[in-house]
């Protein structure tokens, strides 16, 4: 899609503004000559939007661990797939992403769920169809839920990329327990921080460019088991470890202090990957 006219982005405040940070970061790398992988739509939908991407220019750190965990979450989206090729997957907080159009099979049923204003945006660089549908609603209104069309223990995933540091611990809780009581059994799939980097919105290289502050940071995913019988962790992702693996992207202090930095972050953020059946009394 070719537009003449760049799609003005000033209605994005706060959380939903973050949704540019992610979407600069894949285009930047489908860009590069070393580029772990391409997001053509990605670069389209930057040059198409009246935005000052050039604020997250300097993001080196930013910029790479956006791109590993995408390729993380790319893996596991595609091995749901394989497994359950006409599965339904629910994208939370989608922003503009474009994973959809890398491992759809043809077969399965997507929904896109994000606030009224991401969803105007995105409507004018994708269109729905029958198995690609949007939702315009926040995910903390629970009534999103309802337009899931699904069959009982169809399965289903649902993924929430770079948006649980931005809500309370209550509120990521209650969206859980919602998940748990009205769409178990479902895989659940979504990245924290720890406590420690929860705190420090205003240090981070891109955040702290926006109006967006963290909200709250998990140490350890099987606190979460905590919170009802039926949640269950199957995977603790540590992506940020593989910054090791790509030094040519780093400056060269961190280069030189990589041995350092790679155990220090190890844990400051993981994707984390849960089964939810319902709650047992």
């Amino acid at each position: 899609m070719i537009m003449t006219q760049r799609q003005p982005a000033d209605q994005l405040t706060g959380v939903a503004e973050t949704l540019m940070i992610t979407l600069y970061a894949r285009a930047v790398e489908t860009q590069r000559d070393d580029s772990l992988f391409q997001d053509l739509k990605a670069v389209e939908i930057a040059q198409s939007t009246d935005y000052n991407f050039e604020k997250y220019a300097r993001a080196w750190g930013s910029k790479l661990g956006v791109v590993i965990r995408v390729k993380e979450y790319d893996r596991i989206v595609k091995n749901f797939i394989e497994t359950h090729p006409e599965a339904i997957v629910i994208n939370l907080g989608c922003g503009l992403c474009t994973r959809f159009m890398r491992v759809d099979n043809g077969s399965i049923r997507w929904y896109e769920v994000d606030f009224p204003e991401v969803i105007e945006l995105r409507g004018k660089f994708f269109k729905e169809t029958e198995r690609y549908q949007f939702i315009a609603q926040s995910i903390l209104d629970f009534s999103w839920i309802d337009h899931i069309q699904r069959s009982p223990n169809h399965p289903c995933l649902i993924v929430m990329e770079g948006v649980a540091p931005y809500l309370s611990e209550a509120e990521n809780q209650a969206l859980i327990s919602q998940i748990q009581s009205r769409l178990a059994p479902v895989e659940f799939v979504f990245d924290v921080l720890n406590k420690k980097s929860a705190r420090n919105s205003k240090q981070h290289d891109t955040v702290s460019q926006t109006d967006a502050e963290f909200k709250s940071g998990i140490d350890s995913g099987k606190e979460l088991e905590t919170w009802g019988t039926g949640i269950r962790l199957k995977d603790e992702i540590y992506y940020l470890t593989q910054f090791a693996n790509h030094p040519q992207r780093l400056p060269l202090w961190a280069r030189y202090l990589s041995f350092i930095l790679v155990p220090l972050f190890k844990n400051s953020g993981r994707i984390l990957r849960f089964k939810i059946t319902q709650d047992q009394p």
